[in-house]
């Protein structure tokens, strides 16, 4: 039955809260505080198995003790994530638990806002570089291990990202190169995230996104791809052309896929643009083909930005790891 303000709670109820069913062996379809602290499923769930809420026995006496434990994991997964939820007084023994208008109704916010997160952690980085003079197109190929595929759901689950940025560096100057180099900061930050629609550390995220940078030319386009709607075959996150003729058919592509307890990422430099092959003036001494080139340092700076734990007993999807399987 479902309680109301003056009530004294009964074991079914506080299980509902506290596991998602009056039995108390669990539901993950209901709004419950287990499901978002321990192992859940899909986006749902911290890993914070270690310390679950245990269900009360049918006819039993709910203690002071089980009910501060229900009420101040509320109101510690409402501080991972930001959310605002009603103060509840401290009881102590002998006091008769009564319902609490407002609980479920916070219990139903944390649950909505169950990816978003206050803070974000320590951050993990890795390069890929190369100097390579080239034309036509350059790849690189870099993987995000976790210990286990449910340690790369808490990952995200808990507000972990995954941030890209791009430049291109030294090397001849020409209009090619300025160009390349121009598309790499048009690109600005990317970052790949847990959810089409949610917030860590005051800003919003939406699966991917891009900050900074620049509007690309015709045919740029970003997905709201996050780590959940990945899946076994690439899918593109973004795609950037140049905005500058005669180089507009050149793009930068990030697509992404996961295979268990890895997400593989592969950024294409891809220079279309067959605009100085055969110019109509070259300088005395200059091979024409050569106009064509792309050459200096081009480098994809990647960043694995761990959950913050301040509220969490433990940092339940471990270390992630970076790998550079195909190098620019």
């Amino acid at each position: 039955m479902a309680y109301s303000t003056g009530d004294t709670i009964l074991d079914d109820e506080y299980n509902t809260l506290a596991t998602g069913n009056a039995a108390g062996s669990g539901d993950n379809g209901t709004a419950n505080l287990n499901t978002l602290w321990g192992t859940g499923t899909g986006d749902y769930g911290y890993g914070e198995t270690g310390s679950v809420i245990s269900a009360v026995s049918a006819g039993g006496t709910i203690t002071a003790t089980q009910w501060e434990t229900l009420v101040g994991r509320m109101e510690t997964i409402a501080a991972h994530q930001g959310s605002s939820v009603t103060a509840v007084s401290t009881i102590t023994a002998g006091d008769t638990i009564t319902a609490l208008a407002n609980f479920q109704t916070d219990v139903n916010t944390i649950w909505a806002n169950r990816l978003n997160a206050t803070a974000s952690g320590s951050a993990i980085g890795s390069t890929s570089s190369g100097t390579n003079v080239w034309t036509g197109e350059q790849n690189t190929t870099m993987t995000l291990t976790f210990a286990s595929e449910n340690a790369a759901r808490y990952y995200f689950n808990a507000g972990g990202l995954v941030t890209f940025t791009f430049s291109r560096t030294g090397g001849t100057t020409n209009d090619k190169n300025t160009e390349w180099s121009d598309l790499c900061t048009n690109m600005g930050t990317i970052t790949f995230s847990g959810s089409d629609s949610h917030s860590v550390a005051g800003t919003a995220y939406t699966g991917t996104t891009q900050t900074g940078g620049y509007a690309g030319g015709a045919g740029s386009a970003k997905s709201t791809i996050d780590y959940h709607a990945l899946t076994g075959s690439y899918q593109q996150l973004i795609i950037k052309y140049a905005d500058t003729s005669p180089y507009t058919g050149n793009y930068i592509k990030l697509e992404a896929f996961k295979s268990g307890a890895v997400i593989t990422f592969k950024v294409r430099f891809v220079d279309d643009a067959d605009d100085t092959g055969n110019p109509t003036y070259v300088l005395a001494g200059t091979d024409p083909a050569s106009l064509d080139n792309v050459d200096g340092t081009l480098t994809v700076t990647v960043s694995a930005v761990q959950p913050d734990d301040t509220y969490l007993t433990s940092a339940a999807w471990g270390t992630p790891t970076w790998a550079t399987t195909d190098t620019l």
